[in-house]
């Protein structure tokens, strides 16, 4: 079964964006006033400060210009809202990085006219790890044709799940400071991927357990599948299993019905251990181990394996995927929300990730460093008959040298800071 979605940490202190002072200056910064209208805004505050002094100056007839015409323009939120309708089909994924294209359809109600011009926006999220680029920052349209359609690209800073909010429309006043009451879209959940290099291939060191309810564990397809019986057809049985000889005995459909008892199980093991007072590096090293998981992950997804993603955390995340189980999406939004753990994950989380990987043929492991913990924890695997590929990927050297342990197990290294940096030029 997939294990659900970690929910993101949540530091001690609120967001700024979440203070009810904020809340309210960015209504008004976002909602209510153009880019015109904000120009004025900041101008009038200039105005102010400069001409406190009316004796010195003549500044403050600026002053009661640019206040006079935000206050006329605003007495135009007064009027009625106009009836229309917003939608917006909002994606459910993006990856990091990447521009996504945002439709969005501004169509009026049955038989209502729209006289003006409009403004299209879409507001910021409130809640999210990361700075999210809207390109343009509002679209201008006069609503001639009964629809129109307007498209903003979304950029996110980084991974992570974002609580989007939905698109608004509003009537714009005659000198197009300030906005009507807007109508809104809703908005929804989106999960972040974080950025990845599609490889072609993965080689690791395979082999085949037996596994205990066989066909049960995986997908109808497989090696080494043995005729246990028939039943009844059910919809969506392949043409291939159908057994003609009982179907024309019972005069009705009858499949063969097959299980698998030996398949290739591997185990992508996470490392998610990072001191609470990690520096720079380090959170590098963690984000390029989570774009090199989510790279394996890839590949496993297009091979006739069973791949179960287990992050060692103060929580053991798990999601199986392969042979029907789940999609490479499934994966990709748990790794998008993890966070680091700041306390040594392998000995209380051990005992219960042994049990996972009873019968498991081989480890995966995306190593932070390499140190005493985390070597015994991979020979402890090794004494188990599992087979081990483990990658180190980390910014600089690691606690431990880790060139001359390659006798017994399969260790590499990946530069974090270099992959990084591919990842972003790619």
């Amino acid at each position: 079964m997939p294990a659900a979605v970690p929910s993101p940490a949540v530091s001690g202190a609120r967001p700024w964006r979440q203070r009810p002072l904020a809340r309210v200056v960015l209504f008004y910064w976002e909602t209510l006033l153009t880019a015109r209208g904000r120009y004025l805004l900041l101008a009038t505050l200039a105005f102010a400060v400069v001409g406190v002094d009316t004796t010195r100056t003549q500044v403050y007839r600026l002053f009661a210009c640019s206040v006079g015409l935000l206050f006329s323009a605003s007495l135009f939120r007064l009027t009625q809202r106009p009836r229309l309708e917003v939608e917006c089909a909002f994606p459910e994924r993006a990856t990091a990085g990447t521009p996504l294209p945002l439709r969005v359809r501004v169509r009026s109600a049955e038989g209502a006219r729209v006289r003006g011009a409009l403004r299209v926006f879409l507001r910021p999220p409130w809640l999210g790890p990361g700075r999210l680029e809207i390109a343009p920052s509002d679209h201008f349209l006069d609503l001639q044709d009964p629809s129109a359609d307007v498209v903003f690209n979304l950029t996110f800073e980084r991974r992570g799940r974002y609580e989007l909010r939905g698109p608004g429309v509003a009537r714009l006043d005659p000198l197009a400071l300030v906005c009507a009451t807007p109508v809104y879209a809703h908005g929804r959940t989106l999960f972040v991927h974080p950025r990845f290099e599609r490889l072609d291939a993965f080689d690791v060191p395979s082999g085949r357990r037996y596994q205990p309810g066989g066909i049960p564990l995986g997908s109808s397809t497989g090696d080494a599948i043995e005729f246990v019986g028939t039943r009844d057809y059910r919809a969506g049985d392949p043409l291939k299993h159908v057994h003609w000889r009982s179907w024309a005995r019972r005069g009705a459909p009858v499949v063969k019905e097959f299980q698998e008892e030996y398949f290739c199980r591997i185990a992508l093991v996470l490392d998610t251990f990072l001191p609470r007072r990690s520096d720079a590096g380090s959170r590098l090293g963690f984000e390029a181990a989570l774009s090199t998981a989510a790279s394996i992950a890839d590949v496993f997804s297009r091979r006739e394996y069973v791949v179960d993603v287990l992050a060692a955390g103060p929580d053991l995340y798990e999601v199986s995927a392969g042979r029907s189980l789940a999609y490479l999406e499934n994966v990709l939004d748990v790794l998008a929300c993890l966070e680091p753990c700041h306390a040594p994950p392998f000995e209380s989380v051990g005992p219960a990730l042994f049990d996972r990987l009873a019968q498991t043929t081989t480890v995966v492991a995306v190593l932070l460093d390499w140190d005493d913990t985390r070597a015994a924890f991979l020979r402890q695997l090794r004494r188990q008959g599992v087979a081990i590929k483990a990658l180190i990927v980390r910014a600089g050297p690691t606690t431990r040298p880790w060139q001359g342990e390659t006798d017994d197990l399969d260790l590499s290294w990946i530069d974090a800071q270099a992959l990084s940096g591919a990842l972003r030029r790619g």
